[in-house]
Order: structure tokens, then sequence, then C-alpha cells
């Protein structure tokens, strides 16, 4: 891949990031000429929401009810632990902070060796994006207004089911004197910063990068946990391959080298 194209595929991910929520809305509008649209629906079947939301249901099935008291107990905390505007503040921090960074970055970020002859250039993707758009800055500024008017909305929409689940799942986890303890230190100053700051401490420049640094070792080991995957299931017969399986398909008769 030469560095340019490199640049052009890190801006991509810059771009789809920010540029989505519009392609949405106009999907939503019902954006596109009749015949498009058309020839779109008979090409593939319409979403069903419902028949995926059942799937959901499967995989998470509902829990015990909680006792009353306790899940009393247990909103109070998850109201503490998840205050309101928690995920449009998440947006914030990222888009002032990850994404700025990415569009700092040069070709000469991605390449450790150039091809002969070939040099990774220095323009950021900043500049790359100014140089094909020049109301790129202006356009960054109002998707990021719009989008974060936007997300105050769905804020509103996911947060309480959010802290709902919540309550339930610390209610079967705690006992009612330990929601108490956790009710009341987040009632205290040091509390309420806490739970401010708890899930944007995730997405901080420090937790990220330790992650990332694991990275190395986990691919490392990846060969090895492969390794004692196979040997501990070498006792159990092969599983049957089904009729899509292409090795299937190139064993069927007729189909094989007619020189054998």
């Amino acid at each position: 891949m030469t560095a340019n194209r490199l640049r052009l595929t890190a801006a991509a991910v810059v771009c789809t990031l920010l540029c989505t929520a519009p392609a949405l809305a106009e999907q939503k509008n019902g954006g596109g000429k009749p015949e498009e649209k058309s020839a779109a629906s008979k090409a593939k079947p319409d979403f069903d929401l419902s028949k995926l939301m059942a799937v959901f249901d499967k995989i998470f099935p509902p829990q015990p009810e909680p006792a009353p008291a306790k899940l009393a107990l247990a909103r109070s905390t998850a109201a503490g632990m998840l205050p309101t505007g928690t995920y449009a503040s998440l947006f914030e921090e990222v888009m002032g902070g990850m994404v700025e960074r990415v569009l700092a970055l040069s070709p000469s970020d991605f390449v450790s060796k150039p091809g002969k002859g070939e040099k990774p250039g220095s323009t950021t993707l900043r500049q790359q994006m100014i140089e094909d758009d020049p109301h790129f800055e202006e356009r960054m500024r109002i998707m990021r207004r719009v989008i974060g008017e936007e997300l105050v909305k769905i804020s509103a929409l996911i947060e309480p089911r959010l802290r709902e689940g919540l309550a339930r799942s610390m209610a079967r986890r705690f006992d009612d004197r330990q929601l108490t303890d956790i009710n009341t230190f987040l009632s205290t100053p040091s509390g309420k910063a806490f739970a401010g700051q708890a899930m944007k401490m995730w997405i901080d420049p420090d937790v990220m990068r330790s992650m990332v640094q694991a990275f190395p070792e986990m691919i490392t080991a990846v060969p090895g946990a492969m390794a004692r995957l196979e040997a501990a299931t070498a006792h159990l017969p092969k599983p049957k391959k089904r009729e899509s399986d292409p090795a299937v398909e190139a064993e069927k008769p007729g189909e094989t080298d007619s020189t054998s």
C-alpha cells in the first residue's frame, strides 16, 4: 500500500465518524431517486428490526426480578453512577481529543520502511482534507455541533434504560448494606466527582495506551493458544461440513479434475 493510500485510508476513518450521521438521516428521510429505491428494495429484503430485537432478547434474557426494596436502593445507586448527559459528554471527550490527534497524523506515521525511491509525505491528514475541501474546518465545526446536539437527545432516550438495567444488575449483585454504603459515598462531593468521571476514564489516553500496549503480547500468545485448543480437541471427530462449505463443493462428483 502506498503512503498516499495510507493517508487516504486513515482520512476515510475520520470522515466516516463524521459523515455517517447525515447519510443515515438522508436514508431515514427517503433520500435517493424512486427508481434507485425500487431497485434496492428488490435486491434485498427490508430490514426487520423486530427480528433482531427478538434475537437479542434470547441472547440477553430477562433476569429474575429483584426485591422491590433492594431495587429502589439500586436505582439510587445507578442514578449516581450514570449522571444525566454522560453519553453526550463522552462524545465531546472523544471528538475533542482522539479525532484531533488522528487528523494530525501523516503518512510517515504509518510507514516504517519506505519502498525504494519512496519518501513518506509529511502532509498531515488535516492538511490533506483541507486541500480536498477548503471548507473542511467549517464543515467539521458544524458537524460536531449538530452531532453533539443530536447526542444530547439520544442520551435522554438511552440513559434511563441504562440506569434501569444497571439498577437491576446491582440489586442482584449487592446486598442492602453494600448498596447503602455505595449510595452514601456517591452522595458526597468526592463520590459525585468520581461518578462524573468514571465512564470518561475508560477512554482516557492513558487507559487506551495501556490497552494498546498489550496488543503485541496478545498477538504473540495467539499461536500458542490455538495449538493448545487443537491439542485439547484432537480426540474429537472432525465436525461435519455443510453443503455450502467450499471444500464440500469442490469434492462433489463430476466437479473433479477430468484429467485425473
